[in-house]
């Protein structure tokens, strides 16, 4: 599963930093080394700022929330809710003109369909376990995510699955679900739009 790749700046400034933060340290370290003895004040004072550089950097990751990280939290909270059977969460984050996607072919269903059926799920899901899930802005106002994660029902085995979903931001701010793309059921295999619609 793919999605569009953020920018580098975006990346390793605000979603992970390690990278940058590391090397700020080790050049904090290495400075302090190599002006300890001919220049002691500002072999000091040049590693605090590199010291502090790289705490800025930690803060500023940890206090700004991106698309791609804010779709990705929005998914994994869908997932729960629908698993937990909260209609009412599942229907704020759908869009009024969702579009369905099972494989290669659209369902009929549409908003309140889906809303419909999320309150018998968890009679239908005895455990759900999200391997992936991950979120990115696609253009103004657009995002998308991935989900891949094993279901395992009442009556069945565990069942890897994948899903991809497209967000739009609406005049609130408020993102939402436009499409649902459910890709993969079982080993590799396309769903077919039964599984869905029966």
């Amino acid at each position: 599963m793919d999605l569009p790749a953020a920018s580098p700046f975006v990346v390793f400034t605000l979603e992970t930093p390690r990278f940058p933060v590391a090397l700020l340290v080790l050049a904090a370290i290495i400075t302090w080394f190599a002006l300890r003895y001919r220049f002691p004040k500002q072999s000091i004072l040049a590693a605090a700022g590199l010291l502090g550089a790289a705490a800025a950097l930690l803060a500023l990751a940890a206090l700004v929330e991106t698309t791609g990280e804010r779709l990705t939290r929005e998914t994994r909270s869908l997932v729960e809710a629908a698993a937990a059977g909260n209609a009412e969460h599942v229907a704020r984050v759908l869009d009024d003109d969702l579009v369905v996607i099972v494989g290669s072919s659209r369902s009929r269903l549409d908003k309140g369909d889906l809303v419909e059926r999320v309150s018998v799920l968890p009679e239908l899901i005895r455990s759900n376990h999200v391997r992936q899930a991950a979120g990115a802005k696609t253009g103004p106002d657009r995002g998308e995510s991935i989900l891949a994660q094993t279901t395992t029902t009442h009556l069945g085995t565990p069942t890897p699955n994948e899903w991809r979903f497209r967000w739009v931001r609406g005049a609130d701010r408020a993102w939402r679900i436009s499409e649902i793309i459910w890709e993969k059921w079982g080993l590799g295999a396309a769903p077919t739009i039964d599984l869905l619609e029966r």
